[in-house]
Parts: structure tokens; C-alpha cells; sequence
């Protein structure tokens, strides 16, 4: 894409990497992610204009299966698992496996169906892995081995030897971070595989780098202490370069919105929690963040995480599940018809907030964790005054 050296001059122009800083230094200096922060990430450009109100394209779930995602139900965010599709991109041969381009087939799937919105892919900030395509390429390319942690002689020296946690699928190497040739191929590389129409961004796993889900690397790289907190330090910096290459391309990643950092969605109000929340989300800054809000379908809260959701929510918002979530978590509460707002969220009287919309007004009385929905439906008929059972 022609827009990628442009965008990588900008990002490195502002994250100029002078060579390792002492372990001394990182350990004073701020982590580099607004994900890990808990600060607003960038609204990839275009979103906001883009955006829909309709709540059937406002949820959002994470599959995972051996075959191409199929669903039944229309949704608003589909983040694609490596595992998605796996008998289709591997045969048995590590050498030739396709996961990113069936990966991006899938959503080009879903796209045509008509039932998807949006469609993230899967990449890894701690492995490099085998079988996507774009990591093949440099993994066994001898001038690329600093890009990856190697055996090394306990006093930060590599022993020219790269680390390897190989699984059926193939081999996993470990990013090194540390090295400004790593992190500008993780930009040029995703930036190229998520260019394709059909998809909208991605979900880059294990954000933390080493060691997490990965105890054994320190012990058998005899990294120090220090090089990890470096490593660590340098995970993140890559990972807010690439939240940042995305965001002005006009893609996503799922890890820029807040809750999640890890592999699943941010926090929804609760009974304990709901009139804290809801003053919180509902400040008008709110209005120009991201969001990616859990989904409870339970008798007793349902309504009244679709209610808080409805009140706070920003353009750029989704509501659902994480990691391993599939068609199965359809609820027809999703196809009630809001319309667009006509103003923010309200609070009155206290502990009771209500947010106009054309279609009606979304109400949560955290008082007595009581919500109205009176809203047309898809279903038919509309979800009213549900509460806790009694």
C-alpha cells in the first residue's frame, strides 16, 4: 500500500529508538500502551463518521472452530481466532500453511453474507508463529535472527541460536522487541495483511509479551531480570506503534479498546457498580472513545446491560464477548430499535439515568436495578420495567 512508508516515517519519527536504554531507565519510565494505561486509544480514522446506532450491529463476539465461520445471526464485530478455519489453511505441512490469507477470506465470507459489519484477524505481539504467512517470511531468514529471542550467555549476549516452543501447527518464535527492525516489520506486515476491504482490523493476543502463557523463556534463554523488564518495555512500545499505524490507516485493534488489553471485553455496570458507572461513562469525553462492553444475558441483568449500554455508549461501541464466543451467544434483545439519540445520558432524580432516543428512552434506575426498554423490536413487542427475580 502506498500509504504504509508514509505512515511508518511518522510513527518512527516519533518513536526514535537510540539503541536499548538501561534496565534502571525502563523500570522508571511510564508503560508506552494507552491499552495497558487505561487511556483513551485512537478512534481509527473514519469510524466515527462510519458509525452506527443500530444495536443489532453494535455486538460483537470472537469465534473460534475447525471450519469457516458461518453464523446465523447478524453481528456487529467478528474477531476472527487463529484457530478459525484451521483444516482449511493447514494440511500437516508447517511449511505452507495459509491462516492469514483464509483468515482474510473468512471475513471477505462474512462480509458477503450480509450479516457481519466488521471483521478483525489474528496476530500474536508475544510469537511468532509459523503459520502466518508474513512471520514465515523472515522467521528462517538468517538476517532477520536478531528479530527474535535467542539462547543467550546470561550477560545479554545471543548465542546465535533462536528460541523455539514449536506446537503441532508449527513453530513458535519469540518476538525481541528490543530490536527497531522487529517493530517496524510488525507494522508493515500487519498493515499489509488487514489492507483487504472485508477486513477492519486486528486482534493482536498476549499484549504482555514474555513470559506470558510462557513461563519456561527466561529460564532457558537465561535472560536477567533486567532484559525482561526491557523486553516487556519494548512490547509494549510496539504494540501502541502498531494501535497508532492502524488507527490512521483506518483500521482497529481490538486490544485499543478499553477491557481489551487482554483477550476479552471491558466491564458492564452491575447492581454494586451501576451508579459509579454510569456517572463515569457518561461524562460527554466519553463520547469520543472507544468501547467494548460485556454482555450479560442472564434473567436478572440483561436488561439492564443492554439499558446501560444504550445510555453511555459512544459511536465507536460495541457490546458482547471475547475470546471464544460464538453464534451460540445470540440473544433477541439485540434486535430492539433504538433509532439514533438526540442528546447524552441524564441522571435524574439521583441514581436514575435515561438517555432519549428516537425510537424511545433507555432507562436504568440503579436504585432499584430496574431498567426500561421501550423500544420496537425485530422480535416483536419491546423489553419493559424487567427487574431482579423475586
Amino acid at each position: 500500500s502506498p500509504m504504509v512508508p508514509s505512515i511508518l516515517c511518522l510513527l518512527f519519527a516519533t518513536f526514535t529508538w537510540a539503541g536499548p536504554a538501561a534496565p534502571s531507565d525502563i523500570s522508571a519510565l511510564p508503560k508506552p500502551s494507552c491499552a495497558v494505561n487505561g487511556l483513551p486509544c485512537p478512534v481509527p480514522a473514519g469510524w466515527e463518521a462510519a458509525a452506527t446506532w443500530n444495536l443489532t450491529l453494535s455486538t460483537v463476539i470472537q469465534p473460534s472452530s475447525k471450519s469457516y465461520f458461518r453464523p446465523r445471526h447478524p453481528w456487529g464485530l467478528v474477531s476472527l481466532d487463529w484457530t478459525v478455519a484451521n483444516t482449511v489453511w493447514f494440511h500437516g505441512n508447517t511449511g505452507n500453511s495459509t491462516c492469514e490469507a483464509t483468515s482474510i477470506r473468512g471475513c471477505q465470507l462474512l462480509k458477503a453474507s450480509g450479516l457481519v459489519k466488521r471483521c478483525f484477524i489474528y496476530h500474536n505481539m508475544e510469537l511468532a508463529l509459523q503459520w502466518l504467512e508474513s512471520q514465515r517470511a523472515v522467521m528462517y531468514d538468517p538476517d532477520m535472527a536478531g528479530m527474535f529471542l535467542q539462547y543467550t550467555d546470561g550477560q545479554g549476549h545471543k548465542l546465535g541460536r533462536i528460541y523455539n516452543e514449536p506446537i503441532s501447527f508449527g513453530d513458535q518464535y519469540f518476538w525481541d522487541w528490543r530490536n527497531q527492525s522487529a517493530r517496524e516489520y510488525l507494522v508493515r506486515s500487519v498493515l499489509r495483511t488487514v489492507r483487504d476491504p472485508a477486513v477492519d482490523g486486528t486482534f493482536t493476543d498476549d499484549v504482555h509479551g514474555v513470559p506470558d502463557e510462557h513461563p519456561k523463556v527466561q529460564p532457558a534463554t537465561n535472560m536477567s531480570d533486567a532484559e525482561m523488564k526491557d523486553l516487556q518495555y519494548h512490547t509494549l512500545l510496539a504494540g501502541q506503534t502498531l494501535i497508532d499505524a492502524l488507527a490512521v490507516s483506518g483500521k482497529a485493534n481490538w486490544q485499543a479498546f478499553p477491557g481489551g488489553a487482554g483477550d476479552g471485553v471491558g466491564p458492564a455496570p452491575t447492581r454494586a457498580t451501576c451508579t459509579a458507572f454510569l456517572r463515569e461513562h457518561c461524562a460527554p469525553s466519553h463520547q469520543g472513545r472507544l468501547m467494548l462492553m460485556g454482555m450479560d444475558t442472564s434473567a436478572a441483568n440483561k436488561a439492564q446491560v443492554v439499558a446501560g449500554f444504550l445510555i453511555v455508549r459512544p459511536p465507536v461501541a460495541f457490546l458482547g464477548w471475547g475470546w471464544e464466543s460464538g453464534d451460540e451467544k445470540w440473544d433477541d434483545v439485540f434486535l430492539l430499535q433504538v433509532g439514533v439519540p438526540q442528546g447524552l445520558c441524564q441522571e435524574s432524580p439521583t441514581g436514575v439515568f435515561a438517555r432519549t432516543y428516537t425510537e424511545g428512552v433507555a432507562r436504568l434506575d440503579c436504585n432499584t436495578w430496574t431498567a426500561d426498554l421501550p423500544f420496537p423490536s425485530l422480535a416483536g413487542g419491546a423489553v419493559g420495567h424487567p427487574g431482579p427475580p423475586t
